[in-house]
C-alpha cells in the first residue's frame, strides 16, 4: 500500500512501515503523483485508487485503475481480520489507531 501526502516529509517525522509506504510529492501536488503512479503502472488494473476527489477519480479510471471511496476504505479497515490460527499477537485497528494517536501526541507535540 502506497499513501501520498502533499508536502516535504520533514514535516512528517516518520517513516515508511513494511506494509505501507509513504511518498510526500514534494514539489508538485499530491493528486499530480498520484496520476503519474498509476500511468507509469504496467498494469493500472492492479491499482486500486482511494479518494473522493472526482478529477483523480475520472483520471485513474481512465486508466484502468479501480477506485474506491474513502469510506469504503476506511470501514474496510475497520472490519479485524480472521485471527491467526497460531495463535499470533492481535491488535485491532481501533486499537492501533489509539495507540498511534498517543505515541503522535507524545512525539511530536509543540516544544
Amino acid at each position: 500500500m502506497t499513501v501520498v501526502f502533499d508536502g516535504h516529509p520533514d514535516h512528517f517525522g516518520g517513516s515508511s512501515g513494511q506494509e505501507i509506504r509513504v511518498i510526500f510529492s514534494d514539489g508538485c501536488s499530491a493528486d499530480d503523483t498520484i496520476k503519474r503512479m498509476v500511468e507509469e503502472d504496467r498494469d493500472p488494473k492492479n491499482c486500486v485508487v482511494v479518494t473522493d476527489d472526482k478529477d483523480i477519480f475520472i483520471y485513474a479510471r481512465s486508466l484502468g485503475a479501480r477506485i474506491m471511496s474513502v469510506a469504503v476504505f476506511t470501514e474496510e479497515r475497520k472490519t479485524p481480520p480472521a485471527r491467526p490460527e497460531s495463535g499470533g499477537k492481535y491488535i485491532s485497528l481501533i486499537r492501533q489507531e489509539k495507540i498511534n494517536k498517543e505515541l503522535k501526541d507524545l512525539w511530536l507535540k509543540d516544544k
